[in-house]
């Protein structure tokens, strides 16, 4: 039956109801009336194209099923799609042509229908598309019932590569729905049939003109592009919606509780799903645009994280009780009466020689060659605080990073690609409020603990993307992070110039260090954990034996220089083996703020050997990192960060940025360095082999 496709016909579907023999069947030629007889328009598209049944119609539009004619007696018609703009919604600032070149482009993906023709006339422009055979998911899921987690894991993984190379162009669908997701019949294709994604008419090129008509379906529409804002994450949405669709059977619209302003969808599945499955879905159909994905490319990583890639031995402290707490008896159980008295004779002995003022450049002496191998430039603010995962397999190793924005991201560390956001808490919410200033692994590599200006520490499964636990603070910024080797216990210094211990089995802090007078800026622990060290800005390092809930206080390390008020910036413990007896000593390296880096050998009983000056800066020192093979990154308000041999004092590397640095941190195996600048951007620096 032909179809009249006048956008102003009074009766399109019946164009000459006094001649029944112009209904053309799907078989042959030319229809014998050439004209509808209400309003007098061809009835064949160019002479072509014969419009059969409307599909479906919007504002701007509407889509036909077609057959494309033959002249030759007795030459079946092949059967296409056509898409129709209306006249007037025809756009004066893109052409034609342009919209053409581009669908001709994407078509030319296999899961893409082909773009076979295009028309421009009095009527309309006109898409001629090869017809995606089979139902689309829509009809299946109201055939069969509600899909399973397996079917929609591979639908999903299924389309993401559809849908990046869709965005590769800067094209956003804007209509993607399950009738628009077509699947073939499996038993008329060879091989496993890949589903294909249809209806393009709504596709716009973002980079030529920005997606501001309201334009989609409303109840698989973002709700950024219901206000005729669409971006790429609009598509995120679409798809992550008709996933929840194809698991539940159930609209959109019923799926979200207007009450509790979130989604239900959880409540209609038929059967539970797994948990990483249902975040990963959770975080595409997210309405709020900064806690949704950014991109498919971040989809398609999590969805890989969330069936195998992340799934880590138990972690023993989720297991423990939190009921087998001890009481508090004190939260401060060192008296001022009991503190040991500073070393007068020491302090004497300690002093640093005169430094000149201008130090004399930097000499790479042993280099080393050293490629940046990632940069990462994401509006995600300065990051403050870096942490790697201690992962045993390089290829699960992940890396978290956060900073002025309150976020706290996971990243996958081999390939550079975000898995995760915990956004700021706003109104309500999970996340930090504010400014996050320190992070820490677990040495399980699963829980993750954080840092921030809001004067709160959690502790999250890196696993899971959950938070487990808010420690209950008093409210003082913590400054640093560190949990002792055998995870029973966090260390937290805070601006108030105190450290608290907490027992991570009960989350309750064990002890409370007030030695300090000013803001310990660090915490460095030994690699037996036998030896604590702090630095603050009241110019001391403390030194402390380590005993679990009773460190006591060794000794204390002035860096007053001549009267001139030096802070303690930032420091680390090094195990230092002799090559001549088998005997290790422990190294202190505390940087300060003159700009220079010292060396402190100490001995069995912590007393601290003559120091002697590894490096004099220029400009302020940021950022310390130490590897466990012993190389020392230093990080200043200059650009350039240099790699040091603490065991020689040799300068193996200058690594250039175009900022000064935040934060630094290495990989375990000391082969990758990874380090934020002050202009948002993170550079994954890997050793030459």
């Amino acid at each position: 039956m032909a179809y009249c496709f006048n956008p102003d016909c009074p009766d399109p579907q019946t164009p000459d109801p006094q001649m029944p023999d112009q209904q053309t069947s799907v078989s042959t030629s030319l229809p014998v009336a050439k004209f509808c007889g209400h309003c007098g328009t061809p009835l064949t598209l160019a002479g072509r194209y014969q419009m059969i049944e409307l599909l479906g119609q919007g504002g701007f539009g509407r889509t036909f099923l077609a057959q494309q004619l033959s002249t030759e007696t007795n030459a079946a018609a092949v059967r296409c799609v056509i898409k129709q703009l209306y006249p007037q919604a025809s756009s004066a600032e893109v052409s034609f042509q342009a919209e053409t070149a581009r669908l001709k482009k994407l078509g030319e993906h296999p899961q893409i229908p082909a773009l076979l023709d295009a028309i421009e006339n009095e009527y309309g422009q006109f898409w001629v598309q090869a017809l995606a055979v089979g139902s689309h998911l829509a009809a299946q899921v109201e055939k069969a019932g509600p899909w399973n987690e397996t079917q929609v894991r591979s639908l999903l993984k299924s389309l993401i590569p559809v849908l990046q190379y869709v965005h590769s162009f800067d094209i956003i669908h804007r209509d993607i729905k399950p009738a628009n997701i077509v699947l073939a019949d499996p038993a008329t294709q060879r091989g496993k049939p890949l589903p294909m994604l249809v209806d393009f008419g709504s596709a716009k090129w973002v980079r030529r003109h920005p997606a501001t008509t309201v334009i989609g379906s409303a109840d698989y529409a973002a709700p950024e592009q219901s206000m005729g804002q669409a971006t790429f994450a609009s598509d995120i949405y679409s798809l992550g919606v008709s996933c929840l669709y194809a698991l539940t059977g159930i609209s959109p619209f019923s799926l979200y509780s207007a009450v509790e302003d979130d989604w239900v969808w959880r409540d209609f599945l038929p059967q539970p799903i797994e948990p990483r499955f249902a975040q990963v879905l959770d975080q595409m159909v997210a309405r709020s645009l900064q806690q949704r994905y950014e991109s498919m490319d971040q989809v398609a990583l999590d969805l890989q994280f969330s069936q195998n890639l992340l799934r880590y031995a138990p972690k023993q402290l989720l297991s423990k009780a939190k009921d087998l707490s001890v009481p508090l008896r004190s939260l401060n159980p060192f008296k001022k009466t009991n503190l040991l008295q500073p070393l007068q004779a020491l302090r004497k002995s300690l002093q640093p020689s005169a430094l000149s003022s201008q130090p004399a450049p930097v000499i790479v002496s042993a280099p080393q060659v050293w490629q940046r191998r990632d940069r990462l430039t994401r509006p995600i603010g300065v990051t403050q605080a870096l942490a790697i995962s201690p992962s045993a397999d390089p290829s699960r190793s992940i890396f978290a990073t956060g900073g002025t924005d309150g976020a706290l991201r996971l990243w996958h560390l081999p390939s550079a690609q975000l898995i995760h956001t915990f956004h700021r808490r706003r109104l309500i919410g999970d996340g930090h409020s504010d400014t996050i200033t320190a992070l820490h692994f677990h040495p399980d590599g699963r829980a993750l603990y954080s840092a921030s200006s809001d004067g709160s520490i959690k502790e999250w499964d890196s696993a899971e993307h959950s938070l487990l636990n808010t420690l209950p603070t008093g409210g003082w910024t913590p400054t640093a992070l560190s949990v002792t080797a055998d995870g029973a216990q966090l260390i937290s210094p805070n601006t108030d110039g105190q450290i608290v211990l907490w027992d991570i089995a009960t989350l309750m802090p064990v002890a409370q260090l007030a030695q300090h007078q000013r803001r310990v800026n660090a915490v460095a622990l030994s690699e037996r954990g036998d030896l604590l060290a702090s630095a603050s800005d009241d110019g001391t390092v403390k030194l402390w034996r380590y005993r679990r809930g009773a460190p006591q206080l060794a000794k204390t390390i002035s860096l007053q220089h001549k009267r001139e008020e030096r802070r303690a910036i930032a420091l680390a413990l090094h195990n230092n083996s002799s090559g001549n007896t088998s005997a290790t000593t422990v190294e202190l390296i505390v940087a300060d703020s003159a700009g220079t880096v010292q060396i402190y050998p100490l001995d069995a009983e912590l007393n601290p050997g003559q120091a002697t000056l590894l490096h004099a800066s220029p400009s302020p020192i940021t950022a310390l990192a130490l590897s466990a093979d012993g190389t020392l990154a230093i990080g200043t308000e200059d650009p350039i960060v240099t790699l040091w041999r603490v065991d020689t004092g040799d300068c193996v590397a200058e690594l250039a940025h175009d900022w000064g640095m935040v934060a630094m941190a290495f990989c375990r195996d000391g082969q990758t360095l990874i380090a934020a600048s002050a202009d948002e951007v993170i550079s994954i620096w890997q050793k030459a082999a």
